[in-house]
């Protein structure tokens, strides 16, 4: 019977560090979500986010498409192309060095969608004939909009997401995070 009281002790004291153990990673985990919230409020309106031409400056109207738009909490207008290189139906990859994607017109409007399957991270590659975007590690196939046209998984990836771009004096810019300098 005492080796039975002893049991129950033991057993008492490890259901507390358990419970403790919940107790403090649950206040961690809600400090870092409010201390995120701060700081993401805190650097939106800190010093020198407007002081240069080139600075990051709070973002656009999103983009819509059927992956949801992707865009950065403060950013710069890249240029991909001129208005020359894309003609009505084309289509043209870049790499902005911290955005990989595609922009394309359709129907007198340029559009842009990352570039990244959504699956893994790998890098898409354009099929012109076929007008989509293949996957080469999964044999994932998109279409230029970023809706999913194929797969080969047991659960369809998502749909890639757009980016947000416009047409200014003559090329085709795209909004991505800055570089870090």
């Amino acid at each position: 019977s005492d080796s039975a009281a002893a049991g129950g002790a033991g057993a008492g004291r490890r259901r507390g560090t358990r419970r403790r153990f919940v107790q403090v990673t649950s206040l961690a985990a809600g400090s870092a979500a409010i201390g995120a919230g701060v700081d993401r409020a805190v650097g939106e309106r800190g010093p020198g986010s407007g002081d240069r031409a080139d600075a990051p400056v709070a973002g656009p109207e999103p983009a819509t498409g059927p992956g949801g738009a992707l865009v950065p909490t403060a950013g710069i207008w890249r240029t991909v192309a001129t208005t020359q290189d894309l003609p009505e139906g084309g289509v043209r990859a870049f790499d902005t060095g911290t955005v990989v994607g595609f922009v394309r017109r359709t129907d007198g409007r340029v559009r842009a969608t990352s570039g990244i399957c959504t699956h893994q991270g790998c890098r898409l590659a354009l099929d012109p004939a076929q007008q989509r975007l293949n996957c080469p590690c999964h044999r994932m196939a998109f279409s230029l909009a970023g809706e999913v046209v194929n797969y080969k998984i047991r659960t369809p990836p998502r749909p890639l997401p757009s980016l947000t771009v416009r047409e200014v004096d003559g090329v085709v810019q795209v909004y991505v995070p800055p570089t870090s300098t």
